[in-house]
């Protein structure tokens, strides 16, 4: 497992949700990898502009969040960064990132 790259942001509760999306990406990454289990490059691409979107319309929303599975802003960037990091560790090892 890869540790967080740097935060964006100065705010202790973003970092701290940032951190934690991109930790909970990379847990399921790696165990997708034990089982020997893996998304393609168009999987991935699509799910990190789900976690973007996800991110821009809670950033620009004026509701307060209610319930236990709506995540912050912060959150859903640190899991676009780990998607990311996935994707640009796939590409290297198949050769495509040249």
């Amino acid at each position: 497992m890869q540790d967080t790259p740097n935060t964006p942001t100065h705010n202790p509760i973003e970092e701290r949700d940032y951190r934690a999306g991109y930790k909970r990406i990379m847990w399921y990454a790696e165990q997708a990898r034990r089982h020997g289990w893996h998304m393609s490059d168009r999987q991935l691409v699509h799910e990190i502009t789900q976690r973007e979107r996800a991110a821009s319309i809670r950033e620009k929303s004026t509701l307060p969040i209610v319930g236990t599975e709506v995540r912050s802003a912060a959150w859903n960037r640190g899991q676009a960064d780990a998607l990311r990091t996935i994707l640009r560790g796939q590409r290297e090892s198949s050769g495509k990132g040249q």
